[in-house]
């Protein structure tokens, strides 16, 4: 065992003293010690300086680890009341009674600063290596210093709070993985600053850090800074900016940062990519007349349901609105793209159970692909919209491929758009009216009112190209009330000239038949212009009864006790059900001309229309077949006891006075 005389001898001159780990105490220090430890060792007890119960935990680490004569793996700077520097070693020696200390020595290095007797004062041995370490003097910044092996020494008391008791700086990663990665860096000294997600006790939340490092020990400083919030912060600005609030999809931003991320890669590799682009049929009917919570919370149905019937490789995006886009890259045909329309129609057919209720709501769908129908982002979505109104304009939930002549029709909608209001204003409309015959007979009993538009400039313009542009902009609601006054007055002149009366329709669009006060605007036009109700009639669709299905019969019995008749018009396209149908106050049914158009060349068909008529029978409904085109067709509905027909075999719509001279023509009678 080394003499403790001989080892104070050789320590001479520099500061050195003796700490005994297992009693927390300085057993011996020499003058020059005692000197610079004047006021930092106190607490004199038996003749013995202490140590604080830290310093000792912290040192029994290293002490048991170690031999006799090994130094300890790290330094540690002190700092004198006169602003010297000093470097503190030590190494593990024997006590006697088989207990071990450490031999102790400051050498000095540089002046730094005069510190103030606030920091010097009543130290304790323990403070007086501490003491100069950065973290402990930092009350609210999170910071700690680390052995070069990366052991934990100390830090400040922000720190301790945010991250608790650690032994070793990888305790701050949850990733083992990260861990390794960011001691290689520290081994390699580098002096980093990063964002980076570190383990504290609130959890795994991202930190900003700065590491540094001791000249002399290589001791490695750590600064932390919770960034968590400015990270929740970002990320919520950038879902705001690019997900959709309602629905959660991607939104118009990021579909142009996927269509440019597309087209760069379909260039360098001569690939196809494609987009659908879909609109809702007949939607603002609903925000409009169930309000914006339901609008809501069926863009959401069915923003859901698409998602499930869309390939996993492909994207949806929600433009606002009632618009989707769906994007499948790396398509191999435009076959691909039309089983996806083909898909979503499909799940359309189903309800959506909204606010208690069960709407059924369909989508137009414009496909284009590049690079056959453009070579840019912008004319592709273009093209992909234009397809999409050729299939809003010749019907709903049909989907239609680009095709050249499409944006010449977008350019004659926008057109149109621009004078549908105007030409409401100055009456540019007229009816035409195509006749109903009585199949026993074969006179005409009544007709079905049809609106045209006499554009000044452009001339007749078919209900298919203003119908839906009246529907988007809400203009269907004044020209349905006009649509009606006139056909009432058109019944009223006829009455006055002296025409045996007959029965005249009118179709409801969907929006009208939603207008909350239609049944009080009816009854006002027929007071007005004096009609007889009983030869009035409003034909509606399946889906248009279907969508609220509860509030439409309480309307069909407003009409009803005003005297009009009732129809449902295309029947057998929709989705009503028989224990509906029975509810409804309706007196006709009207058999698409879908079933008739092959009827006796297709047994399916003639057996639909079959058991429809002998349904309506069995309900005392009347019937009546549109879209008679030949005589077998009206053979067969006469084998069928079909009561009425309507179709080219008979006449075309016609204006009032050649409908007129046609009525006289075939005798018509009531």
């Amino acid at each position: 065992m080394t003499d403790l005389s001989t080892l104070v001898h050789d320590k001479m001159p520099l500061a050195a003293w003796i700490i005994d780990i297992e009693r927390s105490s300085v057993p011996w220090c020499n003058d020059a010690a005692a000197e610079l430890l004047t006021d930092s060792l106190s607490d004199i007890k038996s003749g013995q300086r202490l140590i604080s119960e830290a310093l000792q935990k912290r040192l029994s680490v290293y002490i048991d680890a170690l031999s006799l004569g090994d130094a300890l793996p790290f330094k540690w700077p002190y700092l004198a009341k006169d602003g010297t520097q000093y470097t503190v070693s030590g190494s593990v020696i024997a006590l006697g009674e088989g207990r071990r200390g450490l031999s102790v020595e400051a050498h000095p290095v540089s002046v730094l600063f005069k510190p103030t007797p606030a920091v010097m004062g009543n130290m304790l041995p323990a403070q007086a290596i501490t003491a100069s370490r950065l973290p402990t003097q930092f009350k609210s910044l999170s910071v700690a210093a680390f052995d070069p092996n990366g052991v934990y020494l100390e830090a400040s008391d922000r720190f301790g709070e945010l991250f608790g008791d650690i032994q070793h700086i990888r305790d701050l990663f949850a990733v083992s993985g990260a861990a390794n990665s960011f001691m290689r860096r520290l081994e390699l000294k580098e002096l980093l600053s990063q964002e980076i997600r570190l383990s504290s006790k609130k959890g795994v939340r991202w930190h900003k850090i700065e590491v540094s490092y001791h000249p002399l020990t290589n001791d490695i400083y750590l600064l932390t800074h919770d960034i968590q919030e400015e990270r929740d912060h970002d990320v919520a600005l950038y879902r705001l900016n690019n997900y959709d609030s309602l629905t959660q999809l991607p939104n118009r931003n990021l579909l142009y940062q996927q269509l440019e991320s597309a087209l760069v890669n379909a260039r360098k590799r001569q690939r196809h990519f494609g987009i659908l682009y879909l609109d809702l049929d007949g939607f603002k009917v609903i925000n409009d007349n169930f309000g914006h919570r339901v609008g809501d919370e069926l863009i959401q149905r069915v923003a859901e349901r698409i998602k499930t019937c869309i390939p996993s490789r492909a994207c949806l995006y929600r433009l606002g609105g009632d618009e989707f886009v769906v994007v499948l890259e790396n398509t191999d045909s435009i076959d691909e793209l039309e089983d996806i329309a083909k898909g979503i129609m499909q799940n359309a057919s189903d309800t959506y159970p909204v606010a208690k209720m069960e709407m059924m709501i369909t989508a137009s769908i414009g496909i284009a692909s590049y690079p056959q129908h453009a070579d840019d982002i912008d004319n592709l979505l273009k093209n992909a919209d234009a397809a999409m109104y050729r299939a809003k304009s010749t019907g709903h939930n049909m989907y239609f491929v680009y095709e050249n002549d499409m944006a010449d029709n977008i350019d004659a909608h926008l057109t149109l758009g621009g004078g549908l209001r105007k030409a409401i204003e100055e009456e540019q409309f007229i009816l035409h009216y195509q006749p109903k015959i009585r199949l026993c007979d074969e006179v005409v009993v009544g007709a079905e009112a049809l609106i045209r538009w006499i554009h000044p400039e452009l001339g007749m313009i078919s209900p298919d190209q203003f119908i839906p542009l009246a529907e988007e902009s809400g203009l269907i609601l004044p020209l349905g009330e006009w649509v009606i006054r006139r056909a009432c007055r058109q019944l009223q002149e006829w009455r006055e000239a002296g025409f045996a009366p007959i029965k005249l329709s009118v179709n409801l669009s969907s929006r009208q038949f939603m207008q909350a006060d239609l049944v009080d605007m009816v009854e006002r036009v027929l007071e007005e212009t004096g009609v007889d109700s009983e030869y009035f009639e409003l034909e509606l669709t399946e889906s248009m009864l279907m969508a609220d299905a509860q509030q439409s019969i309480d309307k069909l019995h407003g009409f009803r006790k005003l005297g009009l008749t009732l129809s449902i018009d295309d029947f057998g396209t929709g989705y009503s059900s028989l224990a509906y149908l029975k509810k409804f106050p309706i007196q006709t049914l009207k058999i698409d001309r879908s079933f008739i158009h092959d009827l006796g060349l297709d047994c399916d068909n003639d057996a639909i229309v079959k058991a429809t008529i002998a349904m309506a029978n069995s309900l005392n409904l009347k019937v009546i077949a549109e879209g008679v085109e030949t005589r077998s067709q009206v053979d067969a509905l006469n084998g069928y006891a079909c009561e009425e027909v309507q179709g080219y075999l008979f006449s075309r719509p016609l204006c009032g006075d050649d409908f007129l001279s046609y009525v006289n023509g075939r005798s018509a009678i009531v």
